[in-house]
């Protein structure tokens, strides 16, 4: 099982290498050092995730010259002498054994009118908050080390860890508060220090009061991850990264036989989810028309129709429990979108909710939360 998912992400780097993503070319700038072959791979090594994921763990110089070469041959547009120097510069700056350090960050609350203000919660490396559905906790990914999940407590500024064993990530709470969902390494069978969470990964959860042992929910040879719950509880979506098709959409049924569905597979990259209160409609960040990311909804469980409710582009959408907004980044602005589902799904104009400098998602999955009232919103500032 685990010399198969190296093969796959070594097929599935590539991919992710070769899919030109302006804005991720833009944040590039910030994170490599100076150097001759910085322009170059600064435009050319760009995919869904964002360069500081590409480059997060360091590679030999040779296993940057397999990568950069099959980048060639599966048709990047560069040339032999760019080449070389793509490759002795990503050697040179991130060799074996690169980690860069984490970025601190705060947790702040931001209301509709865009005025922030901080949660008492210590400075960390966090990423991904999550609130859970009475808003009275968030469940947030920090890196030290290795990437943990730690549950915050608003109203006592409690901070306790929820996982200890392997590294792991973007959290996620059942529907009635009880679980708390990630993805995570703990299954592989090597040394802490020899894992990679990017060569296997699976969904698990665990209780959020810390009580029992993490439960693991999907297996496979690919990559999985959770994303968000059916508003009834009873279905987990999760994504499969595919070496051809990048990020799918499946679904895991909590009751019964637990036998996984695909919802969606498509030749473009499907982001992170959000369902509609009712059920009945998902949205999500794809590339179904071409160009950059936009936001479509679709019914559930069936996928078609698709609506695309963006005119011009938009990431990291999230839909209120209310039911009655859909919300996403574009830039640095948070859009809000009207919606009603019943009795026909109708869109409102998009229209800016806030606008403000906050720590951006590494790839289209919303790095975000809203309250269940849609009032206020979990986001992230970077200390400076």
């Amino acid at each position: 099982m685990q010399d198969r998912k190296m093969i796959h992400w070594a097929t599935l780097t590539t991919f992710l290498l070769t899919i030109p993503v302006m804005t991720l070319a833009q944040q590039s700038n910030d994170l490599l050092p100076e150097g001759d072959g910085k322009a170059l791979v600064s435009a050319s090594c760009v995919g869904c995730h964002s360069l500081q994921t590409s480059v997060s763990r360091g590679r030999s110089k040779e296993d940057w010259e397999k990568t950069v070469n099959d980048m060639v041959t599966r048709g990047a547009q560069i040339l032999t002498v760019d080449a070389k120097i793509i490759i002795d510069y990503l050697a040179g700056n991130f060799p074996v054994g690169y980690r860069p350090p984490p970025e601190q960050r705060i947790l702040v609350f931001v209301d509709r009118q865009g005025d922030v203000k901080p949660l008492r919660a210590p400075i960390r490396a966090y990423n991904r908050p999550r609130l859970s559905p009475d808003g009275q906790q968030v469940a947030v990914e920090i890196s030290s080390g290795k990437e943990d999940i730690w549950i915050y407590d608003i109203p006592t500024d409690e901070m306790r860890r929820l996982t200890f064993d392997g590294s792991n990530r973007s959290a996620t709470w059942s529907a009635d508060g009880r679980y708390v969902l990630f993805g995570s390494d703990r299954h592989q069978q090597v040394p802490q220090a020899d894992r990679n969470f990017r060569v296997d990964h699976e969904a698990y959860r665990k209780r959020a009061d810390g009580s029992g042992e993490a439960e693991r929910l999907t297996f496979g040879e690919l990559n999985h991850g959770p994303q968000r719950y059916t508003p009834d509880g009873k279905t987990l979506s999760f994504y499969e990264i595919h070496p051809e098709t990048g990020r799918d959409i499946w679904m895991l049924p909590l009751e019964g036989d637990r036998k996984p569905w695909l919802f969606l597979k498509t030749p473009h990259l499907e982001g992170g989810i959000a369902f509609s209160a009712d059920g009945k409609w998902m949205a999500h960040s794809a590339r179904e028309t071409g160009g950059g990311f936009e936001i479509v909804v679709r019914a559930f469980p069936e996928s078609t129709p698709m609506y695309q409710i963006t005119p011009d582009g938009g990431v990291e959408v999230i839909w209120t429990s209310a039911g009655k907004e859909i919300l996403y980044r574009q830039g640095d602005k948070r859009m809000v979108v009207e919606v009603t589902t019943s009795p026909t799904l109708k869109f409102g104009v998009p229209r800016v909710l806030f606008e403000g400098k906050f720590v951006r998602s590494p790839g289209s999955r919303a790095n975000w939360d809203a309250s269940a009232d849609g009032q206020r919103f979990l986001l992230m500032k970077k200390v400076e």
